[in-house]
């Protein structure tokens, strides 16, 4: 982890959020705040303003209804969805500028959604109180590939086209080539913004969810369930792994024997709409080129 933590600490000036995100963490950790706070942040930032309205009146993340004011709006997602949701689409904003020919963020960011969408699916039919929170969890589970493609463009390209090449995980081959995983800069990057020790066990651990510490390893479970359904939507393969998680896993003994099924619906459903909300203006185009491969 030493490396991991000084690649983040050398870059740490690159990918820090942006001060309106600060400054939401800040009011929430105040007892004596108001929407109205919440409101008056939120609006120092144009475009964070228009996407919370947006997202707000969305089917997926708040209610199919028209909102008059941002003060609505955020009283109708409420204040930690709103977090988590500006959390995702700040870090998006964050990548932005990487090179299309370093890193397709089309790509990168679409798969992830679906990770946030499979992981909410998930939290919701296994009965979780905060399955809101999965959805940003998992989207972000895998930051790690975007410092690293940032920072170290060749030696991430390589680890990925070995990894595709000789048929092993994305991982062993950055460790390889980097010295350190994007689950372990990715845990960094969760410490460097200050945020709760759930998302930094979420990122370091959702490979192997044995790892994270008991208190967090039902979100870990989560994570890691939705990240091996994204990884293959062939709904054969997931056969042995969810009947293993429903018998051996207690928190999921309530979801349904077609959960891959229904977590690949979600994901058809809202998966395009979802990306629109959150994609930052600026970026690269959105449209996503069939058959381009998952990051490159």
């Amino acid at each position: 982890m030493k490396a991991a933590r000084e690649f983040v600490g050398d870059m740490a000036e690159h990918i820090s959020m942006p001060e309106v995100y600060v400054a939401i963490r800040q009011l929430l950790l105040n007892a004596d705040t108001t929407i109205d706070d919440f409101v008056e942040v939120v609006e120092s930032d144009s475009m964070l303003a228009v996407r919370v309205m947006r997202m707000a009146q969305s089917q997926y993340f708040g209610f199919p209804r028209s909102c008059e004011s941002l003060y609505q709006a955020i009283s109708l997602i409420g204040l930690m969805q709103l977090h988590d949701l500006m959390l995702g689409t700040l870090c998006m904003r964050t990548f932005s500028a990487i090179p299309e020919e370093v890193l397709n963020l089309r790509a990168f960011w679409r798969y992830n959604v679906q990770c946030g969408i499979a992981a909410r699916t998930i939290g919701q039919f296994s009965k979780s109180d905060s399955h809101h929170v999965f959805f940003t969890l998992g989207l972000l589970h895998e930051i790690g590939h975007a410092a690293m493609f940032l920072r170290e463009p060749e030696a991430s390209l390589q680890a990925l086209d070995d990894s595709l090449s000789e048929q092993r995980t994305l991982a062993q081959a950055e460790r390889e080539h980097l010295g350190f995983d994007y689950s372990q800069v990715g845990s960094e990057m969760m410490q460097l913004w200050h945020l709760p020790p759930v998302y930094q066990q979420v990122a370091a651990c959702h490979l192997q969810p044995a790892q994270a510490d008991e208190e967090f390893r039902p979100a870990v479970n989560v994570v890691h369930l939705a990240h091996r359904l994204c990884q293959d939507r062939d709904a054969a393969k997931h056969r042995k792994l969810i009947e293993h998680s429903i018998s051996k896993i207690p928190q999921f003994a309530k979801l349904p024997e077609n959960i891959d099924e229904i977590v690949n619906d979600e994901i058809e459903t809202h998966t395009d709409a979802v990306l629109g909300l959150l994609w930052p203006c600026g970026a690269q185009d959105l449209k996503l080129v069939a058959g381009e491969r998952r990051y490159a």
